[in-house]
């Protein structure tokens, strides 16, 4: 009785990660329909994207959004999201974005936000009896999340602002994403000032906002710590780096 409850109850998991997967594949894609309309109409349709007046720049955030949100549905998808680590950062890639754009691009964003939102949440379910392994992983990468999260803050609010200075903030928000990806890979000397390079600009030009400057010098405080390389273990076990 037993042993045949457990074979039932095997395929739930899986299944759910599926529906999970779908659900933000379609969400994001119609996510992106409504960036792509509010970029080209909303001006049109201003009571259709929260009477937003700069329909151009916010139907950009919604795209670019969108985008992070079908990335990651597609890891689901694929099979590449396998770890609980993995699946938390596809979470959380679902989720923001389904949060964030609401405010963005009004009804438009209903659906898919409902899609996305519902799609986060089954796959953080999901994550319920790995509850150990992810705290002892967020524990060891606390910084690298902090940093992760203070860059797609400058992303999303490099998008809302104006000018030279909203370009500045989502290129520096962007390279701080892919210095973090490529941490084990690019040279250990560069790190610091390419961390200079994403933070300031942004910052020093919208220093009249007290959010910006904040978020730019915990960006710098807190990502030089996150973006120090890993010590590799040698095959005889040794740390590479340290001496016995």
């Amino acid at each position: 009785m037993s042993t045949a409850a457990v074979e039932t109850r095997r395929p739930s998991r899986p299944h759910l990660v599926r529906v999970a997967a779908w659900l933000g594949v379609v969400g994001a894609t119609l996510g992106l329909i409504a960036g792509l309309v509010e970029l080209t109409a909303g001006a049109e349709i201003r009571s259709w994207v929260g009477d937003k007046n700069d329909t151009t720049r916010l139907g950009l955030a919604t795209i670019l959004l969108a985008l992070i949100a079908l990335t990651a549905a597609l890891a689901l998808l694929t099979g590449r999201a396998v770890s609980p680590q993995r699946r938390l950062a596809v979470a959380a890639g679902l989720l923001v974005p389904g949060l964030i754009c609401f405010t963005t691009v009004g009804r438009l964003w209903y659906l898919p936000g409902v899609l996305l939102v519902g799609a986060g949440v089954l796959v953080a379910a999901d994550l319920r009896r790995e509850t150990h392994t992810l705290a002892a992983s967020l524990e060891r990468n606390w910084t690298v999340l902090l940093t992760a999260t203070l860059a797609v803050f400058y992303v999303f609010l490099g998008a809302t602002a104006l000018g030279l200075a909203g370009a500045l903030g989502v290129a520096g928000g962007l390279l701080v994403l892919a210095l973090l990806v490529a941490r084990d890979r690019r040279p250990a000397k560069l790190a610091v000032p390419l961390l200079l390079l994403a933070a300031i600009p942004f910052a020093a030009l919208t220093w009249w906002s007290v959010a910006t400057p904040l978020i730019g010098i915990l960006l710098i405080a807190i990502g030089i710590s996150a973006l120090k390389r890993q010590p590799r273990s040698t095959p005889t076990g040794t740390v590479e780096g340290t001496t016995s």
